[in-house]
């Protein structure tokens, strides 16, 4: 096993806007504020309150949302400093070009999971939805574009492929166009096993998957996405 960000369990740490539109290569879309996105797993990133202040459609989805705006950020915090730490050990394994450092990487954290909280703790928001994949109430087709970030294929020792299957197999039947996955790599940096076992099997016949580099490199080796959709 090669050096890694040595963490034994999911942790809460957000994204924004701007990271995701790189991450997914969101400019592929002409009029992505037309599309209904379903940001799976989202956690406490910042891109459902940043899209949705500029017009998008975006609905977040995660079983922390069960929780109170309080115990999110409590966690958040805690998270956060945790993986700061222990990203000084294996720091030669991300590119500093986004970010020039871990302080710098630290703020930007800080201030996506503090954008989500605000946005999630007011009253009356809807648009965080409580959901335990692979098992969700949303409709049949609900979304027209579903995105995961940093949660499936980063996790392989964590989440068993089975459950990776099911929970594709999930954003299928709830995702009328395009599913995107980022990153498709482990913690050091090399794709993920699973991606072989889930391109041979026959759940997933008649559907296509298509490997894209995108314009965002944090870890080193983690520059692509994978886009699922249906064949034809």
């Amino acid at each position: 096993m090669g050096r890694q960000l040595d963490l034994n369990r999911m942790v809460l740490i957000g994204r924004t806007f701007r990271e995701y539109h790189r991450m997914f290569s969101l400019r592929d879309f002409q009029d992505p504020e037309e599309e209904k996105i379903l940001d799976a797993g989202s956690g406490v990133s910042s891109f459902a309150a940043e899209a949705n202040s500029s017009g998008w459609n975006v609905t977040a989805s995660d079983e922390i949302y069960s929780m109170s705006a309080d115990t999110i950020e409590e966690k958040c915090a805690k998270d956060l400093e945790e993986v700061m730490k222990k990203l000084e050990a294996v720091k030669d394994l991300y590119n500093w070009e986004y970010f020039k450092n871990i302080p710098e990487l630290k703020e930007n954290r800080a201030l996506a999971y503090k954008a989500f909280v605000a946005d999630y703790a007011k009253e009356g928001n809807k648009r965080y939805i409580f959901a335990q994949f692979p098992k969700t109430e949303f409709k049949d087709k609900q979304f027209t574009l579903s995105l995961v970030s940093h949660f499936l294929f980063l996790y392989e020792k964590q989440i068993p492929y089975d459950t990776h299957a099911e929970i594709i197999q999930e954003l299928i039947r709830l995702t009328s166009g395009e599913i995107r996955i980022f990153p498709i790599t482990n913690f050091e940096g090399r794709r993920s096993v699973y991606l072989e076992y889930l391109f041979e099997d026959d759940r997933f016949k008649g559907m296509k998957f298509e490997i894209k580099k995108t314009g965002y490199e944090f870890l080193k080796g983690a520059n692509e996405i994978l886009i699922i959709r249906k064949e034809g």
